[in-house]
């Protein structure tokens, strides 16, 4: 069959020729992304509850959300935050149980709950509201900045940029960051409505009856049903200005003689965006599914470059974080790693085997992966990080296959057996066991492709490139090798047979004779050989405790930010004054190179290892680009530590981008009923996390209790005087920062209109209880004269529930050189010996648990995987004992890979479970093929013992080489942070594996079947 195929020389040149081109044409036109697109299985319910303590919005309005959330299927986790007025709500899928095509259902799913609990919620509560984007990737934000602008002017400018950028083919999404609320504000002296008797309610209602909607029907006129209307609402500033005001005296007034009517923003504002120290606004930009990220964001710079030629001087645009530019270099550097890889690959293998075999089995490599990026086109498998390095993963194991079947092919031009096609035999003999050895070799990295996990799925493309990779690489092997190999070595078949007997030997140099001394010294020696192999083994599990720990490594970006917090219930425009001077004291820093700053949240999800911050009045950040990722490591540290030294009031976390979700890396969650405990118990461990001086940050989610200032309602003042207690509500708000009294349409956009005092009353404390309050007549009354007191006191500034349990989470980093695990090590016994009371527990999130579940993900399909591997090995050999040989090795190559960790100073890790599961295909694999020759030489003739020295030696050369290229191949990965230690334990693992492979499996054979090695003394003499 092989020989009629490789007669087709017309069609078989053809096909290589329309791999070469194909898969020129399909690298050009793939995908090319940052990291793999991996929707956020997550989605929020928002409701604000206007007035409300964090306690009344948890029992009024988190509580019946939750009860209704809690209905739906798939839920990993409901984590909550009830705030003064705002219920904030997030839901964490089961990335297992929901497919991403299934997300627009369940979100639809989840806003049908949430509308048939609305009606149970309490009266002054707002629809809630489910935000299912929120977790959308703003791969490229851009601020929009111009010194000496206003905010409308800019806003202005940043609309004009949305609609152009949006119009970009390849576009998603284009949001505009850091808005300000839009407002009409009603501005009323006191003194001037009581001189002419004019109550402020009375404009409520007058707004209210012509901003509500109204629907009086419709009539029947002849054969028409005409609908009725009673009027339009206000459709500009001056219809609202000339609205009549009735008077109780009887005077008439218009709105705008007696109040200042104009357009402005709500105060306090919940956001701003600065760029180098000025006020900006952020344009986030998504790119659609399976785009040219490079080829997209070369559109939106050149759609930038006219926005900003046609804006005027000064307004310019400034990128934060572009994800077309991060993607074109790590293309970039990964075609120099790749190039690298081959040549690596080519210069081992042309110095081993010639320059004939190199680079016979180098064009097998080439086209291997030139044949993997048409595969993935086909099946829409973007480059992006992860497929990217598993190619470079599978380079050595590329030509794994080709060198067996290349190195069979010179062994049979040497012998010259009659009848036997040396050009064929070689890939024939070794098509099965080579097949079944590459299936191992995939199924290595099953568990990934099954894994339910959000770590499985980010890495899954690992899977189907090198399953895609390595299948290709084995057709090549039995086509393209045999077919090429009669071109390369044409001279070497046409030789003629030299009569010298050492000549007739393929295997008679140097290296297989030291080679097969040695086997024969182990064989004669097994029992030893094998000691000494458990002493190294059992020595290596026991070095494992000097390997550092990690979960995933950080991210090689020339960013970082600073997490600033002030204490609960600041000021937000305290937070901006204090990282305004904070960018402006550290812009002039040698490598720094610009700096935003945000405050209120974190500005945009601009990558998927982007933290995001929920909304909060104290909290600023400050985004601090570099020179170069080496700088990024070096300013990070000592930007927090000078922030800390100046603003001691503020809690501070400098942060490289690092793939975890959970807030810090280390947290302890403390559950039950009662706040007073809970925060109680979070204090006992928080002291224990003080007092280790490896700990960096010590907070908890729930942060400072803060003040309140509270006007006691006194009812019977207030019967007295005609003031309800809403009265007294709405007249603080109006004096206060406005209260809230309809909408005004501009168009298409919805603008609140708010009902104020011309001058606050609330600047200074001693002036509150004179504020006016309003009830149902034309004066107003001191706030004094309807309350029992005014008090300032204490409370909660947020409740936290996990799944529907009030909790709160004791939290802290490691400083900087100790990991995340090893500073758990040193905490978890004295934090789980605190005296939990009844109906309370602890459990542990952070990093610990996301290591946990990433792991088990993992291993919830690694039994399938090598039961499958099982399979194929007895199914190659028809018996027990080699499976058994086979996989008894394979635990022996962790030597190599605590070996490894320990000498290049790599942490243990996510990352070094999944190199390890593809070094357990590659060992297995050596094996395989080492001993489906002593099975062939065994047919051949061989006893037992002559078949085992003869087969290590004469498989010396193909695995050595195999895993040589491997090794070598991998190389370029060890400088890459994300996939360092996946290298160094693949590369140190099967460097030991291959000696393992070369001379324990032969020392197993010889032990379980029993063959008789004494003969080998009287060799060894």
């Amino acid at each position: 069959m092989l020989d009629k195929i490789l007669n087709q020389k017309a069609f078989i040149t053809f096909g290589l020729i329309m791999v070469f081109v194909g898969g020129i044409i399909s690298y050009k036109n793939l995908g090319k992304l940052e990291d793999a697109e991996i929707p956020i299985k997550a989605a929020k319910v928002m409701c604000v509850y206007p007035g409300a303590s964090a306690e009344e919005v948890e029992q009024e309005v988190t509580i019946e959300l939750e009860k209704a959330i809690r209905k739906l299927d798939y839920i990993d986790n409901i984590q909550s935050r009830s705030l003064p007025g705002l219920s904030d709500i997030t839901i964490n899928l089961d990335w297992g149980k929901v497919g991403v095509d299934e997300l627009p259902q369940y979100w639809d799913n989840l806003r049908k709950k949430i509308a048939d609990v609305s009606g149970n919620l309490p009266s002054g509560a707002q629809p809630p509201v489910v935000l299912d984007d929120f977790g959308d990737v703003y791969g490229i934000f851009f601020t929009l900045c111009g010194d000496g602008y206003s905010y409308e002017e800019l806003h202005r400018y940043a609309k004009e940029a949305k609609q152009a950028i949006s119009l970009i083919d390849g576009v998603k999404n284009v949001e505009i960051m850091g808005e300000r609320t839009e407002t009409v504000d009603i501005i009323f002296s006191k003194d001037k409505f009581a001189r002419l008797g004019i109550n402020p309610m009375m404009i409520v209602q007058l707004i209210n009856d012509q901003t509500n909607p109204a629907n009086p029907g419709s009539l029947v006129y002849g054969t028409e049903r005409m609908r009725l209307n009673v009027g339009e609402k206000f459709k500009s500033l001056d219809e609202l200005r000339n609205m009549v005001i009735q008077a109780p005296s009887g005077g008439k007034y218009l709105l705008g003689d007696v109040a200042e009517i104009s357009r402005s923003y709500m105060e306090p504002r919940n956001s701003g965006l600065r760029a180098d120290g000025v006020p900006a606004l952020g344009i986030g930009i998504s790119a659609a599914s399976g785009v040219n990220i490079i080829t997209v964001g070369k559109k939106i710079d050149e759609c930038i470059e006219n926005l900003e030629n046609n804006f005027p001087v000064g307004v310019e645009f400034n990128p934060v974080f572009h994800q077309s530019v991060r993607v074109k270099e790590a293309i970039s550097n990964f075609m120099i790693n790749l190039i690298e890889s081959v040549l690596i690959v080519i210069g081992v293998l042309l110095i081993s085997m010639g320059f004939r075999s190199g680079f016979l089995i180098a064009s097998g490599l080439v086209l291997t992966i030139l044949g993997t990026f048409i595969m993935m086109f086909g099946f829409d498998v973007q480059l992006q990080r992860v497929s990217l390095a598993a190619i470079i993963i599978a380079m050595g194991m590329l030509v794994d296959n080709s060198i067996v079947v290349a190195d069979g092919i010179l062994v049979d031009l040497k012998r010259k057996i009659p009848g036997r096609n040396p050009f064929t035999f070689a890939a024939k003999q070794t098509a099965v066991p080579l097949l079944g050895a590459t299936l191992v070799a995939i199924l290595a990295f099953l568990p990934l492709a099954l894994s339910p996990g959000g770590a499985g799925e980010f890495l899954r493309s690992l899977f189907f490139v090198l399953a895609i990779s390595l299948f290709i690489s084995w057709i090549l092997a039995m086509i393209q090798t045999p077919f090429m190999a009669r071109y390369f070595y044409s001279k070497e078949s046409g030789k003629k047979k030299n009569t010298a007997k050492e000549n007739d030997d393929p295997y008679s140099g140097l290296f297989y004779r030291k080679f097969g001394q040695f086997i024969r010294y182990a064989l004669l020696h097994k029992t030893i050989v094998i000691v000494i192999t458990a002493i190294i083994f059992m020595f290596s599990m026991w070095s494992f405790r000097f390997v550092k720990q990690i979960f995933f490594p950080t991210m090689a970006y020339n960013q970082f930010f600073v997490e600033y917090y002030l204490p609960a219930g600041s000021d937000i425009e305290e937070v901006d004054r204090d990282i305004t001077k904070i960018s402006d004291s550290i812009a002039d820093w040698d490598k720094i190179t610009d700096i935003t700053t945000s405050i209120g949240s974190t500005p945009a999800r601009y990558t998927l290892m982007r933290p995001v911050n929920s909304y909060s009045s104290s909290y600023g950040e400050i985004i601090i680009n570099t020179t170069d990722y080496a700088a990024a490591l070096d300013l990070a540290p000592k930007v927090g530590e000078y922030i800390k030294k100046h603003y001691p009031q503020a809690m501070i976390r400098s942060r490289n981008y690092q793939p975890i979700s959970a807030e810090y890396l280390i947290e302890a969650k403390f559950s039950g009923p009662d706040p007073e405990v809970l925060r109680q118990l979070a204090e006992e461990a928080k002291d224990i996390m003080r007092a280790n001086e490896n700990v960096s940050v010590v907070t908890d989610n729930w942060k400072n209790m803060t003040k309140t200032l509270n006007p006691y309602y006194s009812q019977n003042k207030g019967k007295q005087l005609g003031i309800s207690r809403d009265n007294l509500s709405n007249s603080i708000a109006i004096a206060n920062n406005g209260m809230p009294v309809g909408q005004y349409w501009d168009g298409d956009e919805s603008l609140l209109m708010m009902l104020k005092l011309d001058e606050s009353s609330m600047k200074e404390i001693n002036q509150i209880p004179l504020l006016p309050v309003w009830g149902q007549g034309a004066s107003s009354v001191p706030l004094n004269q309807v309350t029992d007191s005014l008090k300032i006191g204490w409370e909660d500034n947020q409740l936290q529930h996990y799944n529907s349990e009030l909790a709160i989470k004791a939290q802290c980093d490691p400083v900087p050189g100790i990991s995340a695990p090893d500073l758990w090590n040193q905490l978890h016994k004295d934090i789980e010996a605190i005296k939990i009371p009844k109906g309370y527990k602890m459990e542990w999130l952070g990093e610990h648990e996301q290591n946990i579940r990433a792991n088990e993900d993992i291993m919830t399909y690694f039994p399938l995987a090598i039961m499958l591997m099982i399979l194929i090995v007895i199914g190659l050999f028809n018996n027990f004992r080699q499976p058994i040989i086979v996989f008894a090795v394979v635990p022996l190559a962790f030597i190599g890979v605590i070996m490894g960790m320990l000498i290049t100073g790599n942490a243990f890790g996510f990352m070094t479970i999944i190199g390890s599961l593809g070094l357990i295909g590659m060992m297995i694999k050596n094996a395989i093929v080492l001993l489906d020759q002593i099975n062939v030489d065994l047919k051949n003739g061989k006893d037992k013992l002559h078949a085992t020295v003869d087969a290590a030696v004469s498989r010396f050369r193909p695995v050595l080489m195999a895993s040589l290229t491997t090794v070598v191949g991998m190389a370029p990965l060890l400088f890459d942070d994300m996939f360092a230690s996946m290298a160094a334990a693949i590369m140190f693992g099967l460097l030991v594996g291959t000696v393992i492979t070369l001379i324990i499996v032969p020392v197993l054979y010889a032990i379980l079947y029993r063959i008789d090695t004494k003969p080998l003394k009287q060799i060894s003499k």
